[in-house]
C-alpha cells in the first residue's frame, strides 16, 4: 500500500511534454500502433513526440487533445505542453468524470520504479463492476503469454493480439489459450466475455486505486 512517506516525482518524471504524451498514452492501455489505429496519429508522429526527437508543437498537443477526447479522456493543451492547468481526467459522458491528480500521478510513478515489467492502465468500462469501477487505475507486473496459466482465476490486466486491453478475470480456455470473462453479468460492454484468445501480453491486478468521482 503506497502511504504518505511516498517520495515525490524527480524532476524528469512527467515533467515534460514526452513524457506526460508517454505515460497518459501507456495509462490508457494503448500501444503506439492500437494508439494510431484509434486517433489517426501516425505511430512514427507519436515516436517522435514521446522521445522528444521532434518537440510537441500546439498543433500537436490540439491533435493530441482531440484523439484523448475520442478516447474519454479529458486532457488540455496546457497540461500537455506545460504541465499546468487542468490536469487528465476520465470523463463518462453526461454525468461523471474522474480526475486524474497529482497524487495519482505520483503512486503510478512510484509503482512503475517498484515494479519488474509494470504495465499500468485505467478501467475503461463497468464489466468488472463492483469490484473495479470505470477510471479506476489498475497496475501489474508483466507475464510472458507462455506463463500465462499461472494467473488461472486471477484478475488481470491483458492485451489482446488486437493491440486492445481490457482488465478481466482468467479461465483455462482449449489448447493452452485463455478464457476471459466479466464479474458484471449486467455489463454492457463489448468483449465481456471472450473464449479461447490469444493475448500479446498478460499482469495480474496488484495495485488498484480507486479515483474520487466528480459529479459535473
Amino acid at each position: 500500500m503506497i502511504n504518505e512517506t511516498m517520495p515525490e516525482l524527480p524532476n524528469d518524471g512527467y515533467q515534460t511534454p514526452s513524457s506526460r504524451v508517454k505515460s497518459l498514452r501507456m495509462m490508457i492501455g494503448f500501444s503506439r500502433k492500437s494508439f494510431e489505429q484509434a486517433s489517426g496519429i501516425s505511430a512514427a508522429t507519436l515516436t517522435a513526440w514521446e522521445t522528444n526527437k521532434h518537440p510537441l508543437s500546439v498543433k500537436g498537443a490540439k491533435k493530441l487533445v482531440d484523439a484523448f477526447e475520442k478516447l474519454n479522456i479529458n486532457c488540455t493543451t496546457d497540461w500537455l505542453l506545460s504541465g499546468e492547468g487542468l490536469a487528465p481526467r476520465y470523463h463518462q459522458p453526461d454525468t461523471e468524470c474522474f480526475e486524474l491528480d497529482a497524487r495519482i500521478l505520483k503512486e503510478v510513478f512510484y509503482f512503475e520504479q517498484n515494479n519488474p515489467s509494470p504495465i499500468i492502465s485505467i478501467v475503461s468500462d463497468d464489466s468488472m463492476a463492483p469490484f473495479y469501477q470505470l477510471g479506476d487505475y489498475v497496475g501489474g507486473c508483466q507475464l510472458l503469454p507462455s506463463k500465462a496459466q499461472q494467473l488461472i482465476g486471477r484478475d488481470c490486466i491483458v492485451t489482446l493480439e488486437t493491440g486492445q486491453v481490457l482488465i478481466r478475470r482468467v479461465q483455462q480456455g482449449k489448447e493452452g489459450r485463455l478464457n476471459l470473462y466479466s464479474l458484471n453479468y449486467e455489463t454492457q460492454a463489448e468483449n465481456a466475455f471472450i473464449s479461447d484468445c490469444k493475448i500479446q501480453r498478460i499482469a495480474q491486478v496488484i495495485w488498484h486505486r480507486r479515483t474520487d468521482v466528480v459529479t459535473l
